[in-house]
């Protein structure tokens, strides 16, 4: 396969449940990922599961249960996203809560291996464990696949001072440090894969996943987005 020179060797994009919402959402983002893998990236996506149940906000549900049933959500719009990708790309499936028969169970060693033989990663399950967020997972995949960074695929195109849907005025960042970020108190991740990150030293990306393109500018050099360093 003929390979673009690209900024990123390997990356690990974060996908929310929202993207699963409609057809009309997943359509552009599974042409998101296929054009940037076509550059020559390794790329590993995390799988929100927030459209079909967000454990922390169920509320007549036992956490921990609410959590696991979350979870699962993952490894079903990680499906979704197998079946939608198949016909364009070589992939696969692998989750922290395998499944005989119908998904893979995760380990390092398996994710390494399909990331090099050209394989698009699909990662559901999260980490595993109730209590710990999709972003959480992704934090923890990018640290123990080296990856160069967090791609964060949300509906806004960076980081903003404030919400720029309720204030005209919010300041966009191009840059910002992590301290910077957890003074404002920004709302970029959740606490605990920030915190990760930043002990790691991985860069945090937050783009616009809906817009064309966005994230094949990104890999390929462009200003796009906000980025977290």
């Amino acid at each position: 396969m003929s390979k673009t020179k690209s900024a990123y060797q390997r990356i690990i994009l974060k996908i929310s449940g929202e993207s699963f919402a409609s057809e009309e959402n997943l359509k552009p983002v599974c042409r998101q990922i296929t054009d940037a893998h076509k550059l020559g990236v390794e790329i590993g996506v995390v799988v929100g599961g927030g459209n079909l149940i967000r454990g922390k906000l169920v509320t007549d549900i036992e956490r921990n249960i609410a959590d696991r049933t979350g979870l699962i959500a993952t490894i079903i719009n990680g499906l979704l996203l197998e079946n939608a990708l198949m016909k364009w790309s070589k992939l696969k499936h692998l989750s922290c809560l395998p499944i005989s028969g119908i998904v893979e169970g995760y380990s390092r060693e398996k994710a390494l291996e399909y990331l090099k033989s050209n394989h698009i990663l699909i990662l559901s399950g999260g980490t595993g464990s109730p209590y710990f967020t999709t972003d959480t997972a992704a934090a923890l995949r990018a640290a123990e696949l080296g990856a160069d960074s967090v791609i964060k695929g949300t509906k806004v195109d960076g980081i903003y001072s404030d919400d720029p849907k309720k204030n005209p005025g919010a300041i966009k960042y191009e840059k910002i440090s992590y301290h910077q970020v957890l003074k404002q108190n920004l709302q970029v991740m959740d606490r605990t894969a920030f915190a990760f990150c930043q002990e790691n030293r991985i860069p945090i990306i937050i783009l616009d996943i809906f817009q064309v393109n966005n994230l094949k500018k990104l890999l390929a050099g462009k200003k796009i987005g906000s980025i977290v360093c």
